[in-house]
């Protein structure tokens, strides 16, 4: 993957995490009690892990919840994986001799296209739920 692919891929990750976020709150702010809109003037200034955290404990109060343990299990590690894109993702292999020809940026290539391809997924299927929860 030359550098340009990788920017271009880097950026839908990064979209996925923002887009991921917002609809997590929005589900929230759907399933909350109240007012949607008070609800996610309440909430939008936390963080994806809050997010998580709280969507999670709010969906299994009446034991039927929208989201399966594992997929909050995996919502949990996107958070962290988050975080290295957001912080590292470029340290990992800029300062390398030849960083574009090093291994750390191969293995960088590899990592960004799978958390990309799992990312889209939980992006398709979030984006679904929020449709059906906020138009219900």
């Amino acid at each position: 993957m030359d550098f340009d692919d990788y920017k271009l891929i880097y950026s839908e990750v990064m979209m996925y995490y923002q887009i991921i976020e917002k609809d997590l709150k929005l589900i929230y702010s759907y399933i909350h009690i109240g007012d949607p809109v008070e609800n996610y003037d309440r909430i939008k200034n936390k963080t994806l892990g809050q997010m998580i955290i709280d969507l999670k404990k709010l969906d299994n109060e009446d034991g039927k919840p929208d989201i399966s343990l594992s997929d909050y299990n995996f919502l949990h590690q996107i958070s962290k994986n988050r975080n290295m894109w957001a912080h590292s993702n470029f340290i990992d292999f800029m300062y390398e001799e030849n960083p574009f020809e090093s291994i750390a940026y191969l293995k960088q290539c590899k990592r960004l296209q799978k958390d990309h391809d799992r990312l889209q997924s939980v992006y398709k299927n979030l984006e679904t739920l929020r449709i059906n929860i906020c138009s219900s």
